[in-house]
């Protein structure tokens, strides 16, 4: 026979109201009380009927994530820290997953609102066509942007300084009297990419100097994007001697080939990543980075999208997280070692 509301009532003395209260994570209810009802309700099997929920309460506590690349591990580590703060509030993910395709972005969300969701947490495109804008302005739940912006849309956003971020790579760099900097970049498709571009600028215009546009290759951001970029900059003979990477996902591909090559790391090439993934610090050499607070982006987009559910009017604000250059023993020029 299946548990309900009642049964768990009659077994712990509470009120049906009040197992109720604790079963949707009502945070006035004492936590003795709600640790008698909750482990009752284990013992008893009891399984939540979100169907007769959703018909009693507008609102289904479910969200809709829409990831850029669930194989790569930058976004695991977002989506675990939205999954923590969805479980602390009762809130249940539904996630999908677009490859960078704005098509299949457009698509995921609409699904999503087929489900009724009360909110969204996106990893978006870089888009400046009305289309993409008009179908942002028009959904009928709140969203929060995550890592990314679309433009005219930038206050829905929790960002991580990439701006900073990459002008402290550049800035080390060329601090360091590099003069050939073989900058790895991103997809053009993304505003990731736009602001690492932008922090690079800064840093060479703070020094009155130009980059010279051949080092700079945009590149989807995949393993095999490295090796292969650097392999040709070795056979077109180009001089260089630091590599700029646009995550530590094509670092991993920079470093097989600056190995395969003969070229050692740190002491002919120096080689600086983005992300700082959890394998970074385990690559051969480890691997110098720009830490990004990944998981805590997940957890704040979370919290904003909650306080923009409980609150439709509330008016939407840019987060910008800090982001750090750690050093490691891919560089030569900072002795400070950190992991």
């Amino acid at each position: 026979m299946r548990a309900t509301l009642k049964t768990i009532a009659e077994a712990t003395g509470f009120s049906i109201n009040t197992v109720s209260r604790v079963l949707r994570n009502d945070g006035r209810i004492s936590q003795e009380t709600s640790q008698i009802i909750r482990r009752k309700a284990d013992e008893l099997g009891y399984i939540p009927d979100a169907i007769a929920s959703s018909m009693r309460n507008p609102r289904t506590r479910t969200i809709g994530v829409v990831s850029a690349d669930l194989s790569n591990p930058f976004f695991s580590e977002v989506i675990r820290g939205i999954e923590e703060r969805a479980q602390e509030t009762g809130y249940q993910m539904l996630i999908g997953n677009t490859e960078e395709d704005a098509e299949r972005e457009e698509h995921l969300i609409r699904l999503f609102l087929s489900r009724k969701v009360d909110g969204l947490i996106i990893m978006p495109s870089y888009g400046k066509d009305r289309r993409q804008l008009e179908l942002y302005a028009s959904l009928p739940v709140p969203f929060i942007f995550a890592g990314r912006y679309i433009e005219g849309l930038e206050s829905h956003s929790v960002l991580h300084s990439d701006i900073e971020g990459e002008q402290s790579v550049f800035d080390y760099l060329l601090s360091r009297g590099h003069s050939h900097i073989l900058y790895l970049s991103g997809p053009e498709c993304i505003s990731n990419t736009h602001d690492r571009d932008k922090g690079m600028m800064e840093a060479y215009e703070s020094r009155s100097l130009i980059p010279d546009q051949k080092y700079i290759f945009h590149l989807p951001g995949h393993p095999e994007d490295g090796y292969q970029a650097v392999n040709s900059a070795i056979n077109l003979s180009m001089e260089f001697t630091a590599v700029a990477c646009f995550n530590d996902i094509v670092a991993m591909g920079v470093l097989k080939s600056l190995a395969e090559n003969d070229l050692s790391v740190p002491h002919d090439i120096e080689v600086i990543g983005y992300d700082n993934l959890m394998f970074s610090q385990f690559m051969q050499p480890s691997l110098s980075t720009v830490d990004v607070p990944k998981h805590r982006l997940g957890y704040v987009a979370m919290e904003l999208l909650e306080k923009h559910m409980d609150n439709p009017s509330m008016e939407y604000k840019t987060e910008n997280l800090p982001a750090r250059l750690l050093f490691r023993d891919s560089t030569a020029g900072e002795r400070i070692r950190q992991s």
